[in-house]
């Protein structure tokens, strides 16, 4: 297959950014009117808005690449654990996308067995994450890989409100 997964560094920023507003835009688009999606887009995936996140120390980009090409991605972070995920210590996966020509490839999957080690090897109980519950083909993949739907949260995108599955994958600590 030719993929390669690495950390992103500061060089990576506006790719990232411009490849994570194509891959949103890709994967949700249809779902948006065009300013709350514009809106959307610029507010997480805007240069500056990446290199903010970049930034946080509690804050890590996977990248898968196809040469010199970012076929997907992922964001890990520190940030508080919903009450439905039994852990007192759990990274979110903020992010994870891939390019439509690279789906179907094993990417998804490259990237989390990337983030799990970093979760173990930091003390993690586990990984979770918020998908939008009529995302069929991104649930179907959380739940091949072994995360398990825990409850749900309300998504806003502008006006409109979806609801979103929160996922919880534990992981066994390192031995």
């Amino acid at each position: 297959m030719g993929i390669d997964i690495r950390e992103a560094t500061g060089a990576d920023v506006g790719a990232l950014s411009a490849t994570g507003r194509r891959l949103f835009i890709q994967a949700y688009g249809n779902i948006s009117g065009a300013e709350d999606l514009a809106s959307h887009v610029e507010e997480y995936f805007g240069e500056s808005a990446v290199a903010a996140e970049f930034a946080k120390p509690d804050v890590q980009y996977l990248l898968a690449m196809d040469k010199h090409e970012i076929a997907g991605f992922m964001k890990i972070r520190q940030s508080a654990i919903p009450d439905c995920v039994p852990a007192s210590k759990a990274i979110e996966v903020q992010q994870l996308y891939v390019c439509a020509r690279h789906q179907r490839k094993g990417i998804g999957r490259l990237l989390t067995d990337r983030a799990v080690p970093i979760a173990q090897q930091g003390g993690f109980e586990g990984l979770w994450l918020s998908v939008w519950q009529d995302a069929d083909w991104a649930v179907e993949f959380y739940r091949a890989y072994g995360y398990q739907v825990m409850g749900t949260t309300d998504f806003r995108l502008g006006q409109s409100r979806y609801t979103d599955f929160l996922m919880w994958l534990p992981l066994d600590p390192v031995s």
